[in-house]
C-alpha cells in the first residue's frame, strides 16, 4: 500500500509535499524582507537593482507575493480538519486541549516575532484558528458558503471603510535597514518590537483584506479536509488542472487590471480577489501534479519538510538572520533579487536535508514536538520512524 494514500489512519505524504512547496515560496518571500530588499522604496530599489533583479522582483510581486500566505492558510484549515478527525473526544481530545493548541501556537508566534522575524503569521493563525473548532460543528455546505462569503467580504469591507488601499508593510523603512544591519542583537529585538507594534498603523487596508481572506481560506480548507475529496485527488487530477489554470488566469487578469487602476473605487475593489483566487489555482495545480500514479522524486524529496513545516518556517527565520543581519554574516542590503532567491532555495534545500535526517530517528519535527508537548502539558514520545499526524 502506498504511503501517500489518504485513508483514515494514514498520512497523505503528497499533501505534505504540497505544503513543502508552499513553504518554500513563503521562505523566498520572507527572505526578500530579511535581506533588506522589501524595506527599500520603489525609487531606491530601482536605483539599487539591475534589470534582471527588477524583473525578478516584479515576477515575485505578480505571481507569489501574498499568494503563498493565502495558500498556506488554506492548508492550515485542511490540516486542522485531519487533526480533528483523528483526535476526537473518543481519543481523549477536549475543547480545552484544542484551545491550548492554538494558544501555544500563538506563544511560539510571539517568540518568532520578537526574537526572529517580526512579520510573523503564526499569531494570526492562532487567533483565527480558534474559530475552526466552532466552524467544524456546522454543516459542510454552511462552512463552504461562509468561507466563500468571508473571502468576498474583504474587498467589500475595504470599499465601505474608506481606508486607503493596501500598501506593502515594510516599504520605505530605512530605520529597519539600519537596525537590522547593527552588530548588536539587542537592536534586532528592539526593531522587531517596533515593527510588530507600529507597522500596522499605516496598513489598515492590508489588515482588513488579510483578516477576511485568511478566515475564509481557513474554512474552505477545513471543508475540503472534512469531505472525501483528499481520497479522490488522483481521480480528480484533470478537473483540478483545468480549474486551477482557470483560477490562475482569472487572478492574473484581475491583478493586471488592479495595477492599471491607480485608485480602485466601488466594484473595482473586487480586483483584490486576485490573491485568494490565484492561491487556490496554485493549490489545485500543485495537488494535481503531485497526485500522479507514480510516487515521483519531487514528492518523495519534499514530503519530510512538509511534515515539519513549523520547524521549517522558524528555521528559515533563524538562518535568514544568520545570513543577512549585522550580528551574522552582514549580507543585508548586499544581494539582489535573484541572489536572494538563490539563497532562499539553498536554505530550503538545507531544511529538506535536515528533515530527511531527522525523521530517520524521530516521529515529530523539533518545534512540532514542543508544540505538541505543551499542548498536552507533558513531554510526548518522539523517538521512532512512524508517520505521525
Amino acid at each position: 500500500m502506498s504511503a501517500s494514500r489518504s485513508h483514515k489512519g494514514e498520512r497523505d505524504t503528497r499533501i505534505d509535499a504540497v505544503r513543502a512547496i508552499i513553504l518554500t515560496v513563503v521562505i523566498i518571500m520572507n527572505m526578500m524582507t530579511l535581506s533588506g530588499l522589501a524595506y527599500l522604496s520603489p525609487d531606491a530599489r530601482a536605483q539599487a537593482l539591475g534589470t534582471l533583479d527588477l524583473l525578478a522582483w516584479d515576477f515575485l510581486a505578480i505571481f507569489l507575493d501574498g499568494k503563498a500566505l493565502a495558500a498556506f492558510s488554506f492548508m492550515f484549515g485542511l490540516s486542522f480538519s485531519m487533526i480533528l478527525s483523528r483526535a476526537g473526544p473518543e481519543n481523549g481530545a477536549s475543547a480545552a486541549q484544542i484551545i491550548r493548541r492554538f494558544l501555544v501556537l500563538g506563544a511560539i508566534g510571539l517568540f518568532n516575532a520578537i526574537f526572529l522575524f517580526w512579520a510573523d503569521i503564526l499569531m494570526t493563525y492562532a487567533a483565527l484558528g480558534l474559530l475552526l473548532p466552532l466552524a467544524a460543528r456546522l454543516p459542510q455546505r454552511v462552512i463552504v458558503g461562509l468561507g466563500t462569503a468571508l473571502i468576498l467580504a474583504g474587498p467589500v469591507a475595504l470599499a465601505l471603510s474608506g481606508i486607503d488601499p493596501p500598501a506593502p508593510v515594510p516599504e520605505g523603512r530605512d530605520d529597519s535597514l539600519q537596525a537590522f544591519a547593527s552588530s548588536s542583537y539587542a537592536d534586532t529585538i528592539t526593531q522587531n518590537l517596533n515593527m510588530v507594534t507600529g507597522a500596522a498603523d499605516t496598513v489598515n487596508g492590508t489588515l482588513i483584506l488579510r483578516f477576511f481572506m485568511l478566515s475564509g481560506l481557513f474554512l474552505l480548507g477545513l471543508a475540503v479536509g472534512r469531505s472525501n475529496l483528499p481520497a479522490r485527488f488522483k481521480a480528480l487530477r484533470v478537473p483540478m488542472f483545468k480549474l486551477g489554470a482557470l483560477c490562475l488566469g482569472f487572478g492574473l487578469g484581475a491583478g493586471a487590471a488592479l495595477r492599471l487602476t491607480q485608485t480602485p473605487e466601488g466594484v473595482w475593489f473586487l480586483l483584490y480577489l486576485e490573491t485568494p483566487i490565484m492561491a487556490l489555482g496554485f493549490l489545485m495545480l500543485l495537488t494535481a501534479a503531485l497526485h500522479g500514479k507514480k510516487e515521483g522524486w519531487l514528492h518523495v524529496m519534499l514530503a519530510p519538510l512538509g511534515r515539519m513545516s513549523l520547524t521549517g518556517y522558524l528555521g528559515a527565520s533563524i538562518l535568514g538572520q544568520v545570513l543577512f543581519y549585522g550580528w551574522g554574516f552582514q549580507l543585508i542590503g548586499q544581494a539582489g533579487t535573484v541572489a536572494v532567491m538563490a539563497i532562499a532555495l539553498a536554505v530550503t534545500a538545507l531544511l529538506v536535508s535536515f528533515a530527511h535526517l531527522w525523521f530517520r530517528h524521530f516521529v515529530y519535527g523539533p518545534w512540532e514536538w514542543l508544540w505538541r508537548s505543551l499542548t498536552h502539558l507533558s513531554p510526548q514520545p518522539i523517538v521512532g520512524r512512524g508517520q505521525a499526524f
